[in-house]
C-alpha cells in the first residue's frame, strides 16, 4: 500500500509523518505553519480514517505502510508520491 492509495489528504499525510516522528501537536503546528486547533482536527480525522485510537498506533501504521522512508539516508524521509 502506498501513501497515495490511503484515504488521507496530502495535508493529513504531512501531519501523520510529523506525528510518526514523535512531534507534539504544537510542534507540528509550527512546522506546517498552522494552528494547534487545526492540527488537533487533522489528528482526529487521521485516527478515524485509519481506524486507530492513538498516536502510537498511527505511528506504527505510518512505518508499516511506508509513509516514512526508512532508507540508509536516514529516518524521516517522506515517501515520494511517484513511488
Amino acid at each position: 500500500m502506498y501513501p497515495e492509495s490511503l484515504p488521507l489528504t496530502p495535508r493529513e499525510l504531512q501531519v501523520l509523518k510529523e506525528l510518526a516522528l514523535g512531534h507534539s501537536n504544537k510542534t507540528i503546528a509550527k512546522i506546517l505553519f498552522i494552528s494547534t486547533y487545526t492540527v488537533d482536527g487533522y489528528v482526529k480525522d487521521i485516527y478515524r480514517k485509519l481506524g486507530v485510537r492513538n498516536r502510537s498506533m498511527a505511528a506504527v501504521f505510518a512505518f508499516q505502510y511506508g509513509i516514512l522512508d526508512m532508507t540508509s539516508s536516514g529516518l524521516g524521509g517522506f515517501r515520494s508520491q511517484s513511488a
